[in-house]
């Protein structure tokens, strides 16, 4: 069993990572959103799965590529956050972002991402049908929450998710890719 979870949270600038993490550290929304939050750690004792969980922040106006790499390297999971509202932010998950995070990793260690559609308090309907595609395509992907920083909607189970998606990974057992459940123990 791992000892602590360390969760990333990339995505374009002003889609909602920062507010993300305020929102459920502060449980609401910040007047005030600063463009990098700080490092973040969530007890044990407070945890559903009663872990340490680290949430990491990265902002590209605040941090250069460097950072953003080392960052990746230590995370457990990834959240790559797009705005709900954006269709370019959408766009920018398969051209940018996951193959920042796993491109060229072989097929068993790359890093599990969740996709986290932010601000969907600013919009009717889901952006599902535009992130199934990339969800089909990309097998390191665990699951798609939407959420709003504002409402407080969802927050809470986005950074579950994160937590389980390192803690119960279905990866080991299932490969998508070749649709076989593995039985290596």
């Amino acid at each position: 069993m791992r000892r602590h979870v360390r969760i990333l949270l990339l995505g374009e600038p002003k889609v909602g990572k920062t507010s993300l993490i305020m929102s459920l550290v502060g449980e609401e929304f910040p007047n005030e959103v600063p463009a990098r939050a700080e490092e973040i750690t969530i007890p044990a004792d407070v945890t559903p799965e009663k872990v340490p969980t680290h949430i990491v922040d990265y902002s590209e106006t605040e941090q250069t590529d460097e950072v953003l790499r080392q960052e990746i390297v230590k995370a457990n999971v990834v959240c790559v956050v797009y705005d709900v509202t954006q269709e370019e932010t959408i766009d920018k998950i398969r051209t940018k972002w996951i193959p920042l995070v796993n491109g060229g990793v072989e097929k068993g260690s790359k890093i599990p991402i969740i996709l986290v559609g932010n601000k969907s308090d600013l919009r009717t309907g889901s952006s599902m049908e535009n992130i199934l595609p990339i969800m089909n395509q990309f097998s390191e992907i665990e699951t798609c929450v939407e959420c709003s920083a504002r409402n407080l909607k969802n927050i809470s189970e986005l950074f579950y998710y994160a937590q389980k998606a390192v803690l119960h990974p279905t990866a080991p057992l299932y490969d998508p890719e070749d649709k076989q459940v593995r039985v290596e123990l």
